[in-house]
């Protein structure tokens, strides 16, 4: 089923959005009769598109229950990236279920991220739970200085190349941060402060990862421990 998303909760019959229009119409290629899954901020409906016209469209509501809320709280603090590797570990973050996304600016990373920038993050990581299906959207949180975090969750991994202190990730809560390094890594001093800060280094595998691979490999391993 195609799902949208829409700010509001809708009920009866409902014009949609132009550019809900516009992605019905152009990206999905939605025909009217078609059943289509709607996502708001607390509910999850079911619907038909009723009508589509040129300019227009209309859905009828078939269906309407709350959203499915994850189990679990994953903060993942990424150090920028260049735009084509950000905008690529967003997606991912959100396909895998991440609930908070926080960029990070450190040593090697990139110094600046505009506000155009945070809003394209919230485009893609909405893409990407309506493709993949999850019902919460992450809450992608404006940038902060490496030396500035302050991860309050039970369970902080680092996962730091270098110098893991372990393979295994050893989770003892479904509250969970992890902060995923810039291209070239951090910098020693940088892993030092984070571990004074509570985040405890973890190494899964011998080879040096690039970061926008890592931010699917170690994402996925922490949610297959949760689940």
């Amino acid at each position: 089923m195609k799902r949208i998303y829409i700010d509001e909760d809708p009920s009866g019959s409902v014009q949609l959005p132009d550019d809900i229009h516009h992605y019905l119409k152009n990206v999905l290629r939605a025909k009217e009769g078609e059943p289509l899954g709607i996502l708001t901020p607390t509910s999850f409906c079911e619907g038909v598109l009723e009508r589509m016209e040129n300019r227009k469209s209309f859905i009828s509501i078939t269906s309407k229950r709350p959203v499915v809320k994850p189990g679990y709280r994953l903060s993942v603090y990424q150090c920028a990236l260049k735009r084509e590797y950000m905008d690529f570990a967003v997606e991912k973050y959100a396909e895998l279920g991440a609930t908070e996304i926080i960029p990070v600016y450190s040593s090697r990373s990139l110094r600046e991220l505009k506000d155009k920038t945070l809003a394209r993050f919230g485009d893609i990581s909405l893409k990407a739970v309506l493709q993949s299906e999850n019902e919460h959207l992450p809450v992608i949180h404006e940038p902060c200085r490496i030396e500035d975090i302050e991860a309050d969750n039970a369970d902080r991994l680092l996962f730091y190349e270098r110098e893991g202190e372990s393979r295994g990730l050893g989770l003892t809560s479904r509250d969970v941060a992890m902060i995923i390094g810039p291209e070239g890594g951090f910098e020693p001093e940088e892993a030092e402060m984070l571990k004074g800060k509570g985040f405890r280094s973890v190494s899964p595998f011998k080879p040096i990862l690039k970061a926008e691979t890592a931010a699917v490999v170690f994402t996925g391993l922490v949610r297959m421990e949760l689940e």
